[in-house]
């Protein structure tokens, strides 16, 4: 909220400014108060207004490294103010990729990830931000659907996995920062190869074998693996 508080640009929004103010102390029901005339103003503003109010804000959130900035995209504000703006956006400058890049970073709506994907379309390399969500996002899907398999236990489908992995591999090469690149190969690679064993292991028919004991057995150095040998 450091970066917020300390823009001079906060004083062109005197209501919003105290908002801001009492989130920060911890007040969050007098924040929630103070909010409600900034968002009846803002409402009543031309789309012009409104966008350079949405512009700054996502400015300052994408510049700082804390997430305290996000802390002020409570439920009112995002609804009333921040996501029908940025869809008016899309709408009136379908070539911008600030406003597809912010819809779906934050994922205000049920299509960010078409967002996301608008973005990059339109920025190409330049939209690292947005890759690297898409990035993410993928790994989080297979790494999901691993979550619980030392519990002999997986939650995905294979052919989709295999799909996602192979989606992510190709984005990845649209990574520029190489040690994010490295990261992202490495962890794609290893759940490539607990997929290739998982799918051995099913067709083995072991049924008196679980996976983690397969895997121990087969010296496979998954994390799960160690934990469970140092349990032992």
């Amino acid at each position: 909220m450091h970066d917020l508080l300390n823009d001079p640009n906060i004083n062109n929004y005197p209501e919003f400014h105290t908002f801001c103010e009492l989130k920060d102390r911890g007040f969050r029901k007098q924040a929630l108060a103070a909010l409600t005339p900034f968002i009846k103003t803002m409402k009543n503003r031309n789309f012009e207004h409104r966008q350079e109010f949405v512009a700054w804000l996502f400015t300052i959130s994408e510049r700082t490294r804390q997430n305290d900035v996000s802390d002020v995209f409570v439920y009112p504000l995002v609804t009333n103010i921040l996501e029908p703006t940025l869809v008016e956006w899309t709408e009136r400058s379908p070539k911008d990729a600030r406003p597809y890049r912010w819809l779906g970073l934050y994922a205000f709506e049920e299509l960010w990830y078409e967002r996301l994907e608008r973005a990059i379309e339109i920025e190409g390399l330049a939209e690292q931000r947005a890759i690297e969500a898409l990035m993410d996002h993928k790994v989080s899907a297979v790494e999901f659907s691993f979550h619980h398999i030392n519990e002999n236990v997986y939650l995905g489908e294979v052919n989709q996995d295999r799909a996602i992995i192979i989606e992510a591999r190709k984005l990845n090469q649209s990574v520029l920062n190489e040690e994010k690149r490295a990261d992202y190969d490495a962890e794609l690679s290893s759940y490539s190869e607990l997929l290739g064993d998982w799918v051995v292991y099913t067709q083995s028919g072991s049924d008196d074998e679980s996976f983690l004991e397969w895997c121990e057995r087969n010296e496979r150095g998954y994390l799960f693996v160690e934990s469970y040998d140092y349990e032992e």
